[in-house]
């Protein structure tokens, strides 16, 4: 049977009958009754999963409840069990393997249902199952993402089975793999088409409010709107009916057509068949009060929805519409009515509802507001430090209470005040453009206030902000500029020049004549990467990275690359020295056991000594960045280009 696109188990008649005659005739063997036992859980669990998928069309699989879920888990027990304890009575065997399947499928487990769906077709190629198994698997692809695999297989099912797309089957899965490409244009194409030959009533407002809703997707009203104006509504399909007006309510908002809306959800909420949707329509009523400005009578509506809502009852109310009215009650005391004490309650409220989303948002602002209450009380106790907790005032309103309007006026208030932070001044006037010109959409003011930090800040990052704000040449060079055309000179040193210790020196030289940017912590890191991979001089490597720890060590150039090639620098440096005491003691009993030569007698050169040791000067002496500590030594630069360093690992601005 096919019910609103989905595929049921189906019994062939002629089992029903044998079935009949075991139950009632004969006394039902074990191995009936365990199969009958399944098939009864699986009609359960379906009957229960049906009730949220008949209001869901647009999804090939909708969570089912923990009800229904216990029900599939014992279909899929006793269909094992027919398997496994009867292996040689194989009569049920394929109709528990598809209940099985099918089971796991509406639990959204697709993996595991791909498997006993090709068990299936694999030990019972002639069931009658098999074309709906090719359905079945189709569906679990497109569920799983793999949409490659679910085209093959709905190519080799409409070769094999073409009567599956009598009532378009195949051709809806065709649509649905359309939408989860992103082809939705190619998607409308093959609804409209379908829709034309379709003849199930419900099948067709499916199609139709697909195809609108793809049109709203794409922001093309003019088409959707006069699609769902000539749909029919039937009190024989109400869900549909309610799809079709609750879409052509989304079009009359989207083109600031509010008094079409309006009136179109006031004849939805009297309509008796919509009567299950009613919490919905009625927020949407409120909604589209307030968006027309009638804040009053949106409140109206918004209280009668939550009335007999308290701190008591909240968490056991499973409307999630009941959890949004409080919130946008909250939302209107806040910010049209300036009331932030019953603000502050509904968001209370909200913030204990059920409604995870809703839940969140509440508390986000519910601590915003009592934050806002404890800078404002520090102006009757320790007022030191006005203009930080006047800034922090401002950015908790545009942030987190998203009042662009009062957070403007306190970043002003900060450009204002002669007593301000010098430092925060041209930060506060940069906020303040930004809102003028973005959130309250006055241009000139925002363009007078770029206009302002370039000039009294010629020299700050705010003043180029401004400069690039207006779309003028940017002229103005900061610090963090002037750091990073340093990195650049010393990156063409190191990749260019091929001068090594320059470069090394000149990124030393950045990590002190900026410590307070990023780019000093990046710079540190760089000298000593290339003393510890390119010239090979293990102390100064180690000196270098324990000065990045001390200094900068929050980030990641101490924890993910400083400490873990420290251990390795300090190991090198202990095998270094093991390795020059053997070759000495070595030496040493060399000369002891050789007749003396005179004066022809000579050290052994330190190019002999065994292993990795003559690669390196152990010998270093502190102070790791001196032009006579980067010549010490008899180590001589690798013959191969700089470029060979692992540039993967190696710091650069690139």
């Amino acid at each position: 049977m096919i019910k609103n696109g989905y595929c049921d188990s189906v019994i062939p008649k002629v089992r029903l009958a044998v079935a009949g005659v075991c139950v009632f005739l004969f006394s039902c063997t074990a191995y009936f009754n365990t199969f009958y036992n399944a098939q009864v859980a699986f009609d359960e669990a379906r009957e229960l999963h049906s009730k949220i998928l008949g209001e869901n069309y647009d999804s090939i699989v909708v969570t089912p409840s923990q009800e229904a879920v216990a029900k599939y888990d014992r279909t899929i027990e006793k269909g094992i069990k027919v398997i496994e304890v009867f292996p040689k009575k194989k009569k049920w065997h394929d109709d528990a393997l598809f209940l099985i399947a099918q089971s796991l499928f509406y639990k959204k487990e697709m993996p595991q249902a791909v498997r006993r769906l090709r068990q299936l077709e694999r030990e019972f190629p002639e069931s009658p199952f098999i074309p709906q198994v090719y359905l079945f698997l189709v569906k679990a692809y497109i569920e799983d993402g793999n949409l490659d695999k679910a085209e093959e297989i709905l190519k080799q099912a409409q070769q094999r089975f073409p009567q599956l797309d009598d009532d378009q089957q195949l051709t809806l899965l065709s649509i649905t793999i359309a939408i989860r490409r992103g082809g939705k244009s190619q998607a409308i194409g093959l609804l409209e088409q379908a829709y034309m030959s379709i003849k199930s009533q419900t099948v067709k407002l499916d199609l139709l409010i697909r195809t609108a809703e793809l049109y709203i997707e794409l922001k093309q009203y003019d088409k959707a709107i006069p699609l769902l104006r000539k749909s029919v509504r039937r009190k024989e399909f109400p869900f549909q009916s309610f799809c079709v007006d609750r879409a052509l309510v989304d079009c009359y908002e989207a083109v600031d057509s509010l008094q079409a809306a309006y009136k179109l959800i006031q004849i939805m909420v009297e309509w008796k068949y919509y009567a299950p949707y009613m919490d919905e329509m009625v927020y949407r009523k409120g909604m589209i009060l307030y968006a027309m400005g009638n804040s009053d009578e949106a409140i109206k509506v918004f209280r009668k929805m939550t009335s007999g809502i308290d701190t008591a009852s909240i968490s056991s109310d499973t409307s999630s519409f009941t959890a949004k009215a409080l919130l946008q009650l909250a939302l209107i005391y806040q910010k049209t009515k300036e009331d932030y004490n019953k603000a502050q309650s509904y968001y209370k409220l909200a913030s204990m509802a059920r409604d995870t989303g809703v839940k969140k948002a509440a508390a986000r602002k519910l601590s915003a507001i009592e934050k806002l209450d404890t800078l404002r009380a520090a102006h009757h106790k320790n007022d030191s430090l006005r203009s930080k907790r006047i800034y922090a005032i401002g950015e908790l309103f545009r942030f987190e209470l998203e009042e662009p309007d009062s957070a403007f006026e306190q970043f002003m208030l900060i450009s204002r005040d002669s007593a301000s932070d010098t430092a925060l001044v041209p930060k506060a006037i940069s906020f303040a453009a930004h809102i003028a010109r973005d959130e309250l959409h006055d241009t000139a003011c925002g363009d007078s206030l770029f206009r302002l930090l370039v000039a009294l800040y010629p020299a700050s990052e705010y003043a180029k902000i401004g400069q690039r704000e207006l779309n003028i040449p940017v002229t103005v060079m900061t610090r963090q500029d002037s750091a990073l055309n340093a990195y650049h000179e010393a990156e063409r040193l190191f990749y260019i020049e091929n001068d090594v210790k320059g470069a090394i020196q000149e990124f030393f030289r950045i990590s002190n004549v900026y410590p307070e940017l990023d780019i000093a912590a990046k710079s540190l890191f760089a000298a000593a990467y290339f003393s510890d991979n390119v010239l090979l001089k293990k102390k100064t490597a180690k000196t270098l990275y324990e000065k990045i720890c001390n200094r900068f060590p929050e980030t990641i150039y101490c924890t993910e690359q400083a400490k873990p090639r420290m251990k390795i620098v300090v190991d090198t440096l202990a095998n270094l020295d093991r390795l020059r005491k053997e070759s000495a003691k070595n030496q040493t009993v060399k000369k002891k056991q050789q007749p003396s030569r005179g004066n022809k007698d000579t050290p052994l050169p330190e190019k002999e000594l065994s292993g990795t040791a003559g690669s390196y000067d152990s010998g270093e002496e502190e102070g790791p960045l001196s032009a006579e500590e980067l010549n010490d030594g008899n180590t001589s630069l690798p013959d191969a280009e700089p470029a060979i360093v692992d540039t993967v690992s190696a710091p650069s601005s690139r």
